[in-house]
Formats: structure tokens, C-alpha cells, sequence
């Protein structure tokens, strides 16, 4: 049993480890290409709608996902239920989204904001689609298979929005490769994993039962979220959209490596310390050994891209980034502690303690 959970182990973090890498070689390779053919304004435009879109997708998983892989005996009907409350709550969400779009085009000064927001909208139901899709093949720690479906996503996306940029559709095409990259990677989903196929079936017992779990993770998600996204919020009312793009060139670059290394250790170890929540020795000592090795090479990655920072962003996207030099060596510091923060967060949902991190969140967020 042992052996066989650390083959799956290894696996699962090898795959997840060149899924990532695959999807950031090619999403930065695309960035720097559409870096070079659009504006730091129109940048700024697409990290405002991202700000909804990142707050409206907490809300429709609603901690569910998270319950889902916890739960050791899930059944059909869990996964049902779980799937009809994200589509209803997409449903729900991208018509208030459609709704608010005007006021938020208002509210930044941002006439063009109304119809883009509008649009990448239909991403809130996009992913809904896939979420329990997702949440299944993690559960099974197959990290191969949405490998293959994301670096066809990213490929086939990034191919049409450079098109589209080189045929001079501005902030249009960054909008469709956002949505494309969505569509793409949900309908894949489907269509190669089999295992799992919604029916009408709706458990208040289950959905209870979950949600009793779900609904403190989903607000340490959502205060997290928004903390996050605050900034670009602030930055797009306070200042010109031209700075946050800046800002947001600066973040993607950062994301690169802490991120996405927090995102690799934490959905491949979340199924693996949850299958070992009844052996405490046995969770302690892995926990770790991961958090060990996670630490370090966050560490060094970032201390190594801040020294960098300046002839990194000029010789890669070019002097009309500058401004973005400064925003990435301050950020740097703070992506030493993504990965930490992310792994004992799994630890605490993993022994069931929601509750304890719904608190620490408030806490946390309050002296900052």
C-alpha cells in the first residue's frame, strides 16, 4: 500500500511538474509575443476582468472540490450533486456579471470594459463544466491526462490570440485566448475522461454534507481571492490602466515559478496526505519531507528571478515594461511564502479543521 502510494506520489508530481512547466513555457513564450504586439493599457483592461472572473470562479466551486478529494468513500451521487449546484451557481453568477458589466465599465472609466467583461464572462461557465471532471481525475491522482489536456489548451490558444493580435485586434485577442484556452481544456476534459459521467441526481444529504466542509474553505478561498485581486482593483481605479498592466506583466513573470510550484506541490499532495489522514505518523513525517524540499526551491527561484529582474524583462518583452522591474523585485519576496502557505493549508483541510483555517485567514487578513 505504502509503495504504491509514493509510486503515485512520484507520478503524480512528475506529471503535475511537466504539466506545469509545459503550460508556462508556452504561456510565456505567447506573453512575450503578445507583449511585444499590445499595450501595457490593453494588459490593464484584461487584469480588471480577471478580478471578477478570479472572485466569481471561488464562488461557483464553493469549496466543494476540496470536500470531494477529502472524502474517502465518494459515491455517484456525490459528484452529481456537486456538479448540478457549479452549473446552477455559473448560471446564476455570469447573469449578474452581464448585469454589473456597465456600472464596473463606469466605475473605471472603461467604456470598452462593458463588452469585454460581457464576453469573458462565459468562462464562469465554462469551467463549471469541468470542475467535477477535474476534481475526479485528481482525486485518482492522474495528473497525465490533464497534462495532455492543458498543453493542447495552451497551444491552441496561444495560437489564436497572436493571430489575432497580429491582425490588429488589440484587447480582443487577449480575450480570445482566455476563452479559448477555457473551452478547449473543459471539452478535452470530457472527452477523455470517461470514468464519470453526469446524471440528473441531486443528494441533500450529500450536498450537506459537503457543503458543512466546503463553505469554510470556499470563504478562506474568497477572502484570499479577493485579497489578492485587491490590488488590481486599487491599481486600475487609482492609477492609469498602463500601471497595472505593469503590475500584472510583473506578477505573471513572478507566477512562473512560485505559483506554479505552489500549485504542483499542493494539488498532488492534497489527495495523497488525505489518503494518510488516519495514519498521524505516518501524514507528519511526509508533510515534511515536503514541506523540506518545497521551501527551498521556492527560495532560491525567487531570490534568483528578483537579482534579474531588469535585463530579464528588457531583453524579453522590451523598454515599455520597465515600470514592471520595480513591481517584480518587491513581489518576489513575497512568493518565498506561496508554497508554505499553500501546503500547510492542506494540511489543516486535510485533518478536517476548516474551521481553524477560516480563522487564521480572518486573522491573517486583518493584521495585514
Amino acid at each position: 500500500m505504502a509503495g504504491s502510494l509514493k509510486a503515485k506520489t512520484v507520478n503524480g508530481l512528475s506529471w503535475s511538474l511537466i504539466d506545469n512547466l509545459a503550460n508556462q513555457g508556452i504561456t510565456f513564450i505567447v506573453g512575450i509575443v503578445l507583449a511585444r504586439l499590445l499595450t501595457p493599457h490593453e494588459y490593464g483592461i484584461i487584469g480588471i476582468i480577471l478580478i471578477f472572473l478570479a472572485i466569481f470562479n471561488s464562488l461557483v466551486d464553493s469549496g466543494f472540490s476540496s470536500a470531494l478529494i477529502r472524502k474517502t468513500d465518494a459515491r455517484a451521487v456525490d459528484y452529481n450533486t456537486v456538479f448540478i449546484v457549479n452549473l446552477v451557481l455559473s448560471l446564476v453568477l455570469f447573469a449578474v456579471l452581464f448585469l454589473i458589466a456597465p456600472a464596473v465599465g463606469r466605475y473605471f472609466d472603461l467604456p470598452l470594459l462593458v463588452p469585454t467583461l460581457r464576453v469573458m464572462g462565459s468562462i464562469v461557465i465554462i469551467n463549471a463544466l469541468a470542475i467535477v471532471q477535474r476534481t475526479h481525475l485528481i482525486k485518482k491522482i492522474d495528473f497525465k491526462t490533464q497534462t495532455k489536456v492543458s498543453v493542447v489548451a495552451s497551444v491552441s490558444s496561444g495560437v489564436l490570440g497572436i493571430g489575432m493580435a497580429y491582425g490588429g485586434m488589440g484587447v480582443w485577442s487577449l480575450v480570445a485566448q482566455q476563452i479559448s484556452r477555457q473551452l478547449v481544456n473543459s471539452l478535452l476534459l470530457w472527452l477523455y475522461n470517461k470514468e464519470w459521467t453526469p446524471k440528473l441526481e441531486f443528494s441533500v444529504r450529500s450536498f450537506k454534507e459537503l457543503f458543512n466542509f466546503g463553505w469554510k474553505v470556499m470563504v478562506v478561498g474568497m477572502i484570499g481571492t479577493v485579497w489578492e485581486e485587491l490590488y488590481q482593483g486599487v491599481i486600475g481605479k487609482c492609477y492609469a490602466p498602463q500601471t497595472l498592466g505593469q503590475f500584472t506583466r510583473a506578477n505573471q513573470f513572478r507566477n512562473i515559478f512560485s505559483r506554479n510550484l505552489a500549485t504542483v506541490v499542493q494539488r498532488v499532495s492534497y489527495p495523497v496526505l488525505s489518503s494518510l489522514q488516519d495514519n498521524n505518523d505516518h501524514l507528519r513525517e511526509s508533510f515534511r519531507k515536503i514541506v523540506r524540499v518545497t521551501f527551498f526551491v521556492s527560495s532560491v527561484s525567487m531570490l534568483m528571478i528578483g537579482a534579474v529582474a531588469k535585463p530579464m524583462i528588457l531583453v524579453l518583452i522590451g523598454e515599455k515594461w520597465l515600470q514592471a522591474v520595480v513591481f517584480l523585485r518587491i513581489i518576489c519576496f513575497s512568493g518565498l511564502w506561496n508554497p508554505l502557505t499553500y501546503l500547510n493549508t492542506n494540511m489543516l483541510q486535510v485533518q478536517g479543521k476548516s474551521g481553524v483555517l477560516l480563522k487564521l485567514e480572518i486573522l491573517k487578513r486583518s493584521i495585514a
